[in-house]
């Protein structure tokens, strides 16, 4: 699923290099890629994508996202037009991981005892993910394009 969310941020949102890879890290520390995950399994904290976890914005989304538990594009879009996601959107990056740190500091607002470990496992999600994996075709091995 990384592959089709880099490609709809970058190609379809327009969003730039960095910011897609921002937000790819936060999405995979929060949820590892799981459009359905549920925090406690009881939707009592986070859910989805980024785990909307404070009661305004998770009522939001579910109203918006009825099917978020399917409907990765629709989690992206709403997260996409929330007020959070603005200075976000707004700020030029110079690399990954300050995208990623960002993105997590004024987007997932995660509790300060959990940002230490949360920053290490984005970046090394960012120093691992290749955006294309290696691929055979043709009894050929060809890397595509990594971030």
């Amino acid at each position: 699923m990384e592959k089709e969310i880099y490609n709809y941020l970058l190609s379809k949102k327009e969003l730039s290099k960095f910011h897609v890879q921002g937000m790819l890290a936060n999405i995979f520390a929060e949820s590892n890629f799981d459009p359905a995950a549920d925090e406690t399994g009881d939707g009592k904290n986070g859910i989805g994508l980024f785990q909307h976890t404070f009661p305004a914005r998770k009522n939001a989304l579910i109203k918006a996202v009825p099917d978020w538990k399917t409907n990765w594009k629709g989690q992206i879009d709403f997260a996409l037009q929330e007020q959070e996601m603005k200075s976000y959107l707004n700020t030029k990056f110079t690399d990954k991981n300050e995208a990623a740190t960002f993105f997590m500091n004024k987007f997932e607002i995660p509790r300060e005892d959990v940002k230490q470990d949360r920053i290490i496992k984005q970046k090394n999600f960012l120093e691992n993910y290749s955006q294309s994996k290696v691929t055979k075709e043709n009894k050929k091995i060809a890397r595509i394009e990594s971030f």
